[in-house]
């Protein structure tokens, strides 16, 4: 049987429980809206004294949901490539092929699932945890813009792979005229 092991497991998979406890971090009341909001502004009137506070609250919030979709991408891409990784491991003694040479080695419909799924999961019990928070609130459309960040980054991966493994397909033959 091929049982990825323990080793293998931290090795591949610590970026992810890492990311987590940021996002974990990040769900309670040292990142709300008042407190980015007043960091925010603090930095914005150092540089420039008479900024409108409404231009900070909108530039705070398009920072803040712009941070859902690239951490929440982040985590997708983290759950997919600790997924690959962790199929290499177990799979570099038995081929009888250099790894990496087909797509099936660097992407699998499955993987891209698993991360988004794990960033729906993820997501959907961030929002709830910050119903309970007095200074946050859970948003269900904050669950579709991580979700929306999960999918852009796995079409991402998808392209990266199929470019690589094209490359890798088709090896460059160097012609020389020595006659």
């Amino acid at each position: 049987m091929l049982k990825p092991t323990s080793r293998s497991l931290v090795r591949n998979w610590w970026p992810v429980v890492f990311w987590l406890g940021v996002i974990r971090l990040e769900s309670t009341d040292l990142a709300s809206a008042s407190n980015t909001g007043g960091l925010l502004y603090k930095i914005i009137s150092f540089v420039w004294p008479r900024v409108d506070p409404a231009l900070v609250d909108t530039l705070d919030m398009v920072l803040r949901k712009t941070g859902h979709f690239i951490g929440y991408a982040i985590l997708s891409a983290l759950v997919f490539f600790a997924l690959q990784k962790t199929n290499r491991d177990r799979m570099r003694d038995v081929l009888r092929r250099p790894w990496g040479t087909c797509l099936r080695d660097l992407w699998r419909p499955e993987w891209c699932y698993i991360g988004i799924l794990a960033t729906i999961v993820t997501a959907a019990a961030d929002e709830i945890h910050q119903t309970f928070i007095p200074s946050r609130t859970g948003r269900w459309q904050d669950v579709v813009i991580d979700t929306g960040g999960a999918a852009v980054i796995q079409l991402m991966i998808y392209f990266w792979a199929a470019r690589k493994v094209s490359g890798v397909a088709t090896p460059q033959v160097e012609l020389s005229s020595t006659r």
